[in-house]
């Protein structure tokens, strides 16, 4: 290195033969910084060109999930309900419904009405418990003859229908015994007559008018039993005799007849006074009841 001096006031300039690379070169340390600061701007750059994509073309970002306790209220409009259409009901449909208070009401009156009235013997005028369960000042004709006597088995009610104004009308099932002088007494067969019973807001009852005869009503023939079977499983035969002694004594079977779903056992059993009946079980091929 060569120095000169061309002025003792102006500092000496130097001369260099070669150039001090090393002396030139940036710190480790402040390398280390720019490498950093270069990093975080690449890592910021690819951030925001995946935003910019995602913006342009891709899909919407999931919207993230509500923070309770911001005091941000979040509006949310109701689905409308799903109309159904409710079928109107006919009158037909109101006077058919179930049988409530005033319907059990009128059916017992009418069945008590109906016990009192065919059990006079024909002479329902003469008796006290009828006219007043008819309307007031009710007179019935008396019979020509009284001979006879009559005594109402049992009575019950199959139908009652609401015929408006608090009225009802019950279908009574009943059967008779009567006697005259010549014969003790007879069971007749079932009758079935309408009695139409008011009943007001309070449950009392009032019988509107004299019976009604009515037709009962016989159903169409039902199918023929099926033939008797020759051999009997053990489980059904020891099913049937099962069953049957629960009801009387000394079960004995008479026959059974395989069905589609299983068996139809015939059985005679003896009752307390010891009459024997015959009796049917519908049975399944384990002997179980059906």
């Amino acid at each position: 290195m060569d120095m000169s001096r061309s002025d003792e006031s102006v500092e000496p300039v130097e001369v260099y033969e070669h150039i001090p690379w090393a002396q030139l070169a940036v710190p480790s340390r402040e390398k280390k910084t720019w490498v950093v600061y270069i990093a975080a701007g690449a890592i910021a750059a690819a951030a925001l060109g995946a935003m910019v994509i995602r913006s342009v073309g891709g899909e919407p970002e999931p919207s993230s999930p509500a923070v309770p306790g911001t005091g941000a209220v979040t509006g949310t409009t109701p689905l409308p309900l799903p109309q159904t259409e409710t079928p109107l009901l006919t009158e037909a449909d109101l006077l058919a419904a179930t049988p409530g208070q005033s319907e059990m009401s009128a059916s017992a009156r009418a069945e008590w009405f109906v016990s009192d009235y065919f059990s006079t013997g024909g002479n329902p005028g003469g008796h006290r418990r009828v006219l007043d369960a008819l309307p007031e000042g009710a007179r019935l004709p008396a019979p020509p003859t009284a001979e006879s006597s009559s005594y109402v088995e049992w009575a019950t009610t199959t139908r009652v229908e609401a015929i408006g104004n608090e009225r009802f009308r019950s279908t009574v099932l009943f059967r008779l015994l009567v006697s005259t002088e010549e014969e003790s007494y007879v069971r007749l067969p079932v009758q079935a007559v309408d009695v139409v019973v008011e009943v007001d807001g309070g449950g009392a009852t009032r019988v509107v008018d004299l019976p009604m005869p009515v037709e009962i009503l016989v159903g169409p023939p039902v199918s023929a039993w099926a033939e008797k079977s020759e051999e009997i499983p053990d489980l059904v035969r020891a099913g049937a005799l099962r069953i049957a002694g629960l009801w009387g004594a000394e079960p004995e079977i008479i026959e059974g007849s395989e069905r589609h779903d299983g068996w139809r056992m015939v059985v005679v059993v003896a009752d307390g006074a010891g009459v024997r009946w015959p009796l049917t079980l519908w049975l399944t091929d384990q002997g179980d009841p059906e």
